[in-house]
């Protein structure tokens, strides 16, 4: 695949004044407390308010009506790593304030979103109102069906809105259009958080900042999961939820720790979204989630270590389903040229479960928006993920008189297209995709910080890189290039040699550099050459000695 580099110019000499001038932090020199607010965040002082959250206020007013009347109250939570941690949430807020809450999670072959089915279950259970998590923005109808039945519903949700927003008694979104929530990029469990700390107002002797921080595990698992942008207030999450999550007080996940092998201590972005987080979406995926939530919420330590064991395996069986997915799929797309339209489509007898994380390897594969359908049924369901400045609930706005259903964020949604409209769906669509996707949007672009110097190139600079954390969507990790580099005896190690591994030598400077994966011309690859490298920063330790390490994520031949 070719890369473009865009490369953003040098504004200043020093390194780390740079990195935060392209990050936003600051637009000039000497904005000492911007930078010091955004590598020291304060856990109060850099939290938004969450009175100005659209009908925060009204929900928080009548879940306390629930509170002080012993009401039975409803959790309506979506089925991922984003609305099982939120919900998990809310019930231990809810029980610890002598409440003993009913939850409900659909599996998704019943769909995503309220369901009348779930709203009946949760009015047999005698609730009287019900709490959705990261979900119901979009349920115009099944808001209507409670107000049918006289059933009080808060919809707390952050994916973007319809046309028409759903008659609940409150609504909470930072995305609807009357909102003047300064920041948009709240995960679904970060809106559910958001509302338990203005409930903390009411009662806080109970809901103090012990309760709130400690539980601060379970909302940076859904916002490193669901890869909203890690600035503004979600850093804060972030960077305090990290912390909680390696002295973490969950029984649960203290057992899946074990389970998956994870350090204490060592946890990270990465451990988050690709240790933890699939174990906690796989029972969703290929069975029920109920069973995630569970493992969360839990207290007792032989149920913990069960539950996790289940979900081990369980992530198991969903990595084996979705490599055989993604493997029929290639072999659809490179038979059928499918990746020759501005859009990939392509439908087959898979589960629903495994679509979007499948979706999300192969848009990278191909760098084009791809959505995968499940054949099954009379009613295809579909999931999708885009690239880089391509808004796929805009696109799908497009052909929405195909749609059943459908709903999401700029760079995943989820879909339903009746059988007898599918064909008359996709031709429409790759139409549209040709008028309104530009190519150059299809041509994957690494993102430079800077051309750097080699005598810039210390293991100070990396300690210094590694304030930056942590690193995710908003705040990338630094990427810098260096110009006219000698390659030095490469080779290709590790499992199925796919890794290049070389020293890079400019100005008489080494440096160990490592190219995982390198899946390009590997013709190229000589003792000798010159080349430009795009690469971060790492380190490495070998017989007690600490070296700088240059990860290559990209090599361009100089000529």
């Amino acid at each position: 695949m070719d890369k473009s580099w865009e490369i953003k110019p040098r504004k200043y000499d020093d390194v780390i004044l740079q990195l935060l001038y392209n990050r936003g932090v600051i637009s000039q020199k000497g904005q000492s407390e911007k930078i010091e607010k955004f590598f020291q965040p304060n856990f109060e002082s850099d939290m938004n308010d969450p009175a100005s959250l659209p009908d925060c206020v009204k929900a928080v007013d009548r879940i306390d009506r629930a509170i002080k009347t012993k009401e039975k109250v409803g959790i309506f939570a979506d089925y991922d790593a984003d609305g099982i941690p939120g919900a998990a949430f809310l019930y231990k807020t809810l029980k610890k304030l002598n409440l003993k809450p009913e939850i409900y999670i659909p599996n998704r072959e019943g769909g995503y979103g309220l369901s009348r089915e779930g709203i009946d279950f949760l009015i047999s259970q005698g609730c009287k109102l019900i709490i959705t998590v990261d979900l119901g923005i979009r349920n115009i109808d099944e808001a209507n069906y409670c107000r049918k039945n006289k059933i009080d519903l808060i919809i707390t949700d952050h994916h973007l809105p319809g046309d028409k927003i759903p008659q609940a008694l409150a609504v909470v979104n930072p995305q609807i259009s009357t909102s003047s929530y300064p920041f948009l990029g709240l995960s679904g469990a970060g809106v559910i958080f958001k509302v338990i700390v203005a409930l903390s107002k009411k009662y806080p002797e109970v809901l103090d900042q012990s309760f709130l921080k400690w539980n601060m595990d379970l909302i940076a698992i859904s916002t490193i999961a669901d890869v909203v942008p890690l600035t503004n207030e979600n850093r804060v999450i972030a960077k305090f939820g990290l912390i909680v999550l390696n002295k973490t007080k969950n029984i649960g996940l203290s057992e899946l720790y074990k389970k998956s092998a994870l350090e204490r201590d060592k946890l990270s972005v990465y451990s988050v979204a690709f240790q933890i987080a699939p174990r906690i979406n796989a029972p969703g995926r290929i069975d029920h989630a109920s069973k995630s939530f569970q493992l969360l919420t839990t207290e007792d330590k032989s149920r913990a270590e069960e539950l996790s064991e289940w979900l081990n395996s369980k992530n198991l069986e969903r990595q084996e389903s979705m490599d055989t997915l993604v493997n029929e799929a290639v072999k659809k797309i490179e038979k059928n040229k499918l990746d020759k339209n501005n859009i990939i489509i392509v439908a087959g007898d898979w589960g629903k479960g495994i679509l979007g994380p499948s979706a999300s390897q192969i848009a990278e594969k191909y760098y084009k928006p791809i959505i995968l359908f499940s054949s099954r049924g009379n009613v295809f369901s579909g999931s999708a993920r885009s690239v880089e400045g391509v808004n796929i609930v805009e696109i799908l706005d497009g052909v929405k008189k195909y749609l059943a259903r459908y709903g999401g964020h700029k760079g995943a949604a989820g879909l339903a297209v009746e059988k007898s409209k599918f064909d008359k769906f996709e031709k429409s669509l790759i139409e549209y995709c040709a008028k309104k996707i530009p190519k150059e949007m299809l041509v994957k672009k690494v993102k430079i910080d800077l051309e750097i110097r080699p005598q810039e190139l210390k293991l100070g600079l990396y300690d210094k890189v590694l304030r930056f954390e942590p690193f995710g969507l908003g705040n990338s990790k630094p990427v810098f290039i260096l110009r006219n580099a000698t390659m030095e005896h490469p080779r290709f190690v590790g499992r199925e040699s796919k890794h290049l591994s070389s020293h890079l030598v400019v100005d008489n400077r080494r440096f160990k550099a490592i190219y995982f994966s390198y899946a390009a011309d590997r013709d190229i690859i000589k003792h000798g050459i010159k080349c430009d490298a795009a690469f971060t920063l790492s380190d490495d330790t070998w017989n007690n000695e600490r070296k700088l390490c240059l990860n290559v994520i990209d090599l361009k031949p100089v000529k």
